[in-house]
């Protein structure tokens, strides 16, 4: 990424290169889905890859605001290694450590963002809302840093269309899609219906950022993609080099800030997270 000329880098979790062609007519902000081969086909994967010694300087100009929790896995807590059997293994884990950012934020160090619906669903202390996100994003992005990334957790599993646009309880299938399909519950037109929706979900957060942040260039992006079938495989594995998890979308766009949302100045920091029940919760692990 450190190759390419942006000023802010949108991160999204899991995108599909045709999934963001499909809802792109329906945002301005979004005029061609271009796509690049990704560092990575998981999430660790990529953050190994990204942020690697020889870009230390780049990075050091770096604002990093992020909702996966790989992000201090292996930032903060030097988690480079595989954590199981890979087919294939590409990184050279010369990773940059956490001090090596000009500033970092690892929401899910926050206090609970998504406390109003904590009766709602039993992963709600593995989900953020893609708003607060965006709020986070906004208030490093008024900063001193010369450059902002930005990662959210969406469409990355579960299914939050229905919890934060419709206000609702998320269904089974939504909290636990793959699991759904594998029972029978749903098919696959089930599932990516309920994947599309996940990802307008960011979108129209990401909508808010970009009026309420000044970058000249903007990149929309994934860590990596997601199997929804191929190989007979749901999701995202560490060193599979599938063209449906590996091409992930590149848009590039702008952004004014007109300043239609003042976040707060610093979060409430959890006691102690544990990072490893958050990417247990999350398959990771």
């Amino acid at each position: 990424m450190y190759e390419r000329n942006w000023d802010a880098l949108i991160v999204l979790d899991s995108a599909r290169v045709d999934a963001m062609r499909e809802v792109a007519p329906e945002y301005d902000f979004i005029e061609t889905v271009d796509g690049i081969w990704s560092v990575g086909s998981n999430s660790q994967e990529w953050y190994v890859q990204t942020f690697r010694e020889r870009y230390a300087e780049s990075i050091a100009e770096t604002a990093l605001v992020s909702s996966n929790p790989n992000a201090r896995a292996v930032l903060a807590e030097h988690d480079l290694g595989p954590r199981g059997t890979t087919p294939f293994l590409f990184a050279d884990w010369s990773t940059v450590d956490v001090d090596c950012f000009d500033y970092v934020e690892f929401t899910r160090d926050h206090d609970r963002p998504f406390s109003d619906v904590s009766d709602r669903t039993s992963t709600v202390g593995t989900i953020q809302g893609p708003a607060y996100i965006t709020e986070r994003a906004i208030a490093a992005g008024r900063g001193e840093s010369d450059r902002l990334v930005v990662q959210y957790f969406q469409p990355h599993r579960p299914f939050v269309h229905g919890l934060v646009a419709e206000d609702r309880d998320m269904t089974d299938a939504e909290e636990y899609p793959y699991r759904s399909i594998a029972d029978g519950d749903i098919n696959r037109d089930d599932l990516y219906s309920m994947y599309l929706d996940n990802l307008r979900v960011v979108l129209d957060s990401i909508e808010e950022l970009l009026e309420n942040l000044d970058a000249e260039k903007v990149v929309i992006t994934s860590d990596h993609a997601e199997l929804l079938g191929e190989l007979g495989q749901y999701g995202h594995f560490l060193g599979v080099p599938h063209p449906a998890l590996k091409k992930v979308p590149w848009v590039e766009t702008t952004a004014e800030d007109r300043e239609t949302i003042r976040p707060e100045a610093k979060p409430t920091i959890t006691d102690q997270p544990d990072v490893r029940d958050q990417l247990k919760e999350l398959g990771y692990l």
